[in-house]
C-alpha cells in the first residue's frame, strides 16, 4: 500500500507502510463511500468483494494479534 503517489522509493511513510504488519480492520467503516480510502479484496461466503477499510488497530507480531483476538471475541481471524 502506498501513502502517496512518490511511492516506497522516494517517501519514507510509503517504506514504512509497505513493510508487513498484523492489523485489525475495520472492513464497513462509517460514511461509507464519503471519503477518500484504501480497498482491500474479501471473500464473504465465496464471493470476492472490495471494501474500504480503516486500520483499528495495529500489532507486533503474530502472538499478540492472536491473544488480543482471543480476549476480545474475534472468530474468524486471519494471520
Amino acid at each position: 500500500m502506498a501513502h502517496c503517489k512518490r511511492g516506497p522509493e522516494r517517501c519514507e511513510k510509503c517504506r514504512e507502510m509497505e513493510a508487513g504488519r498484523i492489523c485489525l480492520l475495520e472492513i464497513a467503516p462509517p460514511d461509507a463511500g464519503m471519503m477518500q480510502r484504501r480497498v482491500i479484496e474479501v471473500t464473504v461466503d465465496g464471493e470476492s468483494l472490495w471494501r474500504e477499510f480503516d486500520i483499528v488497530r495495529s500489532f507486533d507480531d503474530e502472538e499478540q494479534a492472536i491473544t488480543y483476538a482471543r480476549e476480545n471475541g474475534v472468530g474468524d481471524i486471519e494471520v
